[in-house]
């Protein structure tokens, strides 16, 4: 987390340091200041997903559960990140037969789905497409295009972890996405697997 934190923070310090100084091309701020901007939106986002994860592994859930519809929750988040797999051209199509009720805190489920289903649309080449659907008590997403190396995969529900170790957190996000899912998960007493399939990537959430 300190190595996290650190990264950005030293970045930003530059850059600004650069700019004061007006070293070389650092005194064209115009250019540079957006990319400290950056820096420093950065920096916040991972502050506040570790405060996030902080909060949801000491949360007591008694209070907080309610009843939720499984497909207006899947519905919901598809079209939150409609607009980025539009930009991708990647086809979502939710397949979805028939409704469950879940007792879940509905927050942090939404915020499980948005990072699982999130993931499949990110990490999927352009063109690729997502497959959702639902049987037997558990909720699949599958993403084409795309694998994830077998020693990586016991690993993937680390924090910070990355198996692309050439992406950059720009492309590769902060590496706690899957933490947070994790954390989500177990705390409803919720299973769930990740594996790679002859076509993509395929993350199952065992409902009970």
């Amino acid at each position: 987390m300190s190595h996290e934190l650190k990264t950005p923070l030293t970045v930003l310090k530059g850059q600004l340091e650069n700019m004061i100084l007006g070293y070389g091309d650092y005194k064209n701020r115009d250019k540079y200041l957006p990319e400290a901007l950056r820096a420093a939106e950065d920096i916040e986002r991972l502050v506040g997903e570790i405060i996030a994860i902080s909060k949801t592994e000491n949360m007591n859930l008694r209070d907080s559960l309610e009843e939720v519809s499984l497909l207006s929750s899947v519905n919901e988040t598809i079209e939150a990140l409609s607009p980025i797999a539009a930009e991708k051209n990647i086809a979502i199509h939710q397949n979805i037969i028939s409704d469950i009720i879940i007792t879940v805190n509905r927050n942090l489920w939404q915020k499980a789905l948005s990072n699982i289903i999130g993931n499949a649309v990110r990490h999927s080449p352009d063109g690729a497409e997502v497959f959702i659907s639902m049987g037997h008590g558990v909720l699949t997403v599958e993403n084409t295009g795309v694998f994830i190396p077998e020693g990586d995969l016991p690993q993937m529900f680390t924090p910070f972890y990355r198996a692309d170790k050439s992406r950059s957190k720009s492309t590769g996000g902060s590496g706690l996405g899957l933490y947070i899912v994790k954390t989500i998960l177990d705390l409803h007493g919720m299973g769930y697997t990740l594996r790679n399939t002859p076509r993509g990537v395929e993350f199952s959430v065992y409902l009970g």
